[in-house]
C-alpha cells in the first residue's frame, strides 16, 4: 500500500504541473489577443464607444494578467515540491484518510489519477491548515467531520 500511495502521488505531481502549464499557455494566449487587438485598433470617429470599449478591454486584459500572476505562484509552489518521503502533513505531502486522499500542493480541486480521487489543496486552506503536522494515526475533525490519518507519502 505505500508503494501505491507514492505512486499516487508521483501521478498527482505530475497531472498538476501539467495542468497549471496549461492554464500559463492558456492566459498567455489571453493576454497576447489583448495586445494584437489593442495594437490592431484604430480610434474611430465613435469617439466615447472607442473609448468604452477600449477600457473595458484593459479591465479584462488586467483580469487575465491577475489570474496568470496567480497561476505562476501555484507553478513556483509546485518547482518547489521534492519526491521525498514525508511523515507529516506538510506541502507536499499526499496524505490518505478515511475520507479520501488529499495532496498538500496547491488549490487545484479534485483530480482523478487512475480511478483514484483526491484533493489537491494549498496548505493555507481551511481543511489543508488542519491537516498540517498531522501523522499516521492522527485523528481530525473539521466541520464535524471526523478524518483519521491512514499514510503520508
Amino acid at each position: 500500500m505505500n508503494r501505491d500511495i507514492k505512486s499516487l502521488k508521483q501521478t498527482l505531481y505530475l497531472q498538476c504541473k501539467g495542468m497549471v502549464e496549461e492554464k500559463i499557455q492558456s492566459l498567455q494566449a489571453n493576454l497576447k489577443g489583448f495586445q494584437d487587438a489593442a495594437n490592431e485598433e484604430t480610434k474611430s470617429s465613435a469617439g466615447d464607444k472607442y473609448e468604452t470599449g477600449r477600457a473595458m478591454m484593459h479591465l479584462e486584459k488586467e483580469k487575465v494578467a491577475h489570474a496568470l500572476n496567480e497561476v505562476l505562484k501555484q507553478k513556483k509552489v509546485l518547482d518547489q515540491l521534492g519526491d521525498q518521503p514525508m511523515e507529516q502533513g506538510e506541502l507536499g505531502a499526499l496524505i490518505q484518510t478515511n475520507k479520501g486522499y488529499f495532496y498538500l500542493s496547491v488549490s487545484l480541486g479534485k483530480m482523478n489519477c487512475d480511478g483514484i480521487d483526491a484533493f489537491c489543496l494549498s496548505p493555507v486552506s481551511p481543511l489543508g491548515q488542519n491537516l498540517l503536522g498531522t501523522k499516521k494515526g492522527d485523528q481530525i475533525t473539521f466541520n464535524k467531520i471526523s478524518y483519521s490519518i491512514e499514510s503520508i507519502a
